[in-house]
């Protein structure tokens, strides 16, 4: 949140990272508050109870994207020269299962996981030590993931470049993508609470699941189709 008055020179280094402290625990106090330190609320979503988890998440991308564009109209930050990861298609496509894997046992993500410890909730600190744990097998384990780890690179990719257009289409996009999983969600929950049986709600989940494996793969065509394979 610091970076222009950083970039631009109105604060210097040491106060930009007592900003970056400062907004790491007000983030950490707003995920308490609002109950997201708690891992019911993120399985709740992946049994759709509720739908809070995809609205905070969709809002934050869209939130945050929008005020990207803001600053970079008022010439504060230069958008094309933000570093950003090469896309590794597969490599990413595999993290983002493991990561949503781990998310549905736990209730946790690394964020929360943080704020939940700090709240003193005891399943956080055996999340906590797992990841840890989890950390030091990548780690020590990297020269024998290596070459997967950077395999199918694409370099950086972003959704204006696949049409040759400009970031306002890359925000108009989000929006758009942000918005269709968000309402889909709430459907959903909706369906399954006015429905609710065993096995209703699991059956739910396999369509769900289903779902979303054709959306990686369209992407992941689409991706391919566009972008030469490194």
């Amino acid at each position: 949140m610091s970076a222009p008055l950083y970039i631009n020179g109105i604060i210097s280094g040491h106060t930009n990272m007592l900003f970056s402290i400062f907004g790491g625990f007000l983030f950490g106090f707003f995920l308490e508050v609002s109950g997201f330190a708690s891992a019911k609320n993120i399985t709740d979503e992946f049994y759709f109870r509720n739908n809070r988890v995809i609205q905070m998440m969709v809002t934050a991308i869209i939130t945050s994207t929008l005020w990207f564009l803001v600053f970079g109209s008022l010439g504060l930050i230069q958008i094309p020269n933000i570093w950003t990861p090469n896309l590794y298609l597969w490599p990413y496509i595999f993290g983002g299962l493991l990561f949503g894997v781990g998310m549905a046992m736990s209730g946790y993500c690394p964020g929360t996981s943080v704020a939940a410890i700090a709240s003193g909730k005891k399943d956080a600190w055996v999340f906590g030590l797992g990841m840890l744990v989890g950390m030091a097998i990548f780690i020590f384990g990297f020269p024998f993931e290596k070459d997967f780890y950077v395999s199918s690179d694409l370099g950086q990719v972003y959704w204006h470049t696949l049409f040759g257009a400009n970031t306002v289409v890359s925000f108009i996009i989000t929006l758009i993508i942000g918005g269709f999983f968000m309402g889909l969600m709430q459907y959903i929950v909706s369906y399954v609470n006015k429905n609710r049986t065993e096995s209703k709600e699991y059956n739910m989940q396999y369509l769900i699941g289903a779902l979303a494996l054709i959306f990686v793969i369209l992407v992941t065509v689409l991706l391919k189709t566009l972008l030469p394979v490194g």
